[in-house]
């Protein structure tokens, strides 16, 4: 019996680590296939079981099957969603995605144009995103503002697994070294960029997301700083005789950093003073190399 497997489908469901699997496979060839466990589909295509169909493929073993009556694939897709977030096995990062997915998809089904009486609406409905949140927070037992972070991270991890060509679990699982803040931090840059980023990762070349998104921050803040120490005012000479003191005094040059880091603050949301304090640390470690006088 041939199935179909479905990509989107198959990428809500963590992976199975590598000697997870291997005990499966030893389990099914040994004992046979449990058909206690049937491969569960709908229209013929897998939607739990991917790995022992994989198996069974494999070495020609007979297997069970499960079809769910399903009338859309928005159906299909909670109903994996609610599968998996049952088991107690999930980390809080494929928790939060699920959760965050769950809401993307009763948001686009909330929003479809609804068919009754034979007849179609002209445009597509707003969905009440309040109402969602509260449905979606109550029956996984979260706060609304929870629900409305989750759909966020999990925005960033499909943009980034997507632009890396990767399985969104490789990320979700902690293969990759990130925290839900670095994700998203990430999925702001250019789609080169976090292509790059992840490469460098997996290979060992840079240590973590972090570190390398803390590379292109010192980059731009020092790049910001030294535009800004460039630029030529556009003033006469009699007024450059007039500020001659001003300008060669260190409260300008701190005042015009200050600017600086004020409009990089209204930029960037979650800079903190511990962060400026951090900045201004590197300034001062790196101002004889950096700075030439």
């Amino acid at each position: 019996m041939e199935l179909i497997i479905d990509s989107e489908f198959k990428n809500l469901i963590p992976p199975m680590k590598p000697e997870e699997f291997q005990g499966l496979k030893e389990n099914i060839m040994n004992n046979g296939y449990d058909i206690l466990y049937p491969i569960v589909i709908w229209n013929n295509i897998i939607i739990d079981g991917h790995n022992r169909y994989s198996i069974c493929k494999e070495f020609n073993i007979q297997f069970s099957v499960s079809e769910k009556n399903f009338n859309i694939r928005f159906e299909v897709m909670n109903w994996i969603i609610n599968n998996q977030l049952n088991r107690r096995s999930m980390t809080n990062e494929q928790r939060s995605y699920l959760i965050g997915k769950r809401y993307q998809e009763e948001k686009k089904e909330e929003g479809r144009p609804k068919i009754g009486n034979n007849v179609v609406p002209l445009v597509t409905l707003r969905p009440n995103n309040s109402n969602i949140e509260q449905k979606i927070a109550e029956k996984y037992k979260v706060s609304p503002e929870t629900v409305r972070k989750a759909e966020k991270f999990a925005n960033a991890i499909d943009e980034v697994a997507n632009n890396a060509s990767m399985n969104p679990y490789k990320i979700l699982g902690r293969e990759i070294k990130a925290t839900r803040k670095d994700i998203v931090g990430l999925s702001q840059q250019s789609a080169e960029v976090q292509k790059e980023i992840i490469e460098k990762v997996e290979k060992k070349e840079i240590p973590s997301i972090k570190s390398a998104l803390k590379k292109i921050e010192d980059k731009v803040i020092f790049g910001e700083i030294k535009e800004e120490l460039d630029v030529e005012p556009e003033i006469d000479y009699k007024e450059i005789e007039e500020r001659e003191n001003e300008y060669s005094s260190p409260y300008y040059l701190a005042e015009k950093i200050f600017e600086i880091i004020n409009n990089y603050k209204k930029e960037y949301d979650d800079v903190d003073l511990e962060f400026i304090k951090n900045t201004l640390e590197i300034v001062n470690e790196n101002l004889n190399e950096r700075v030439n006088m």
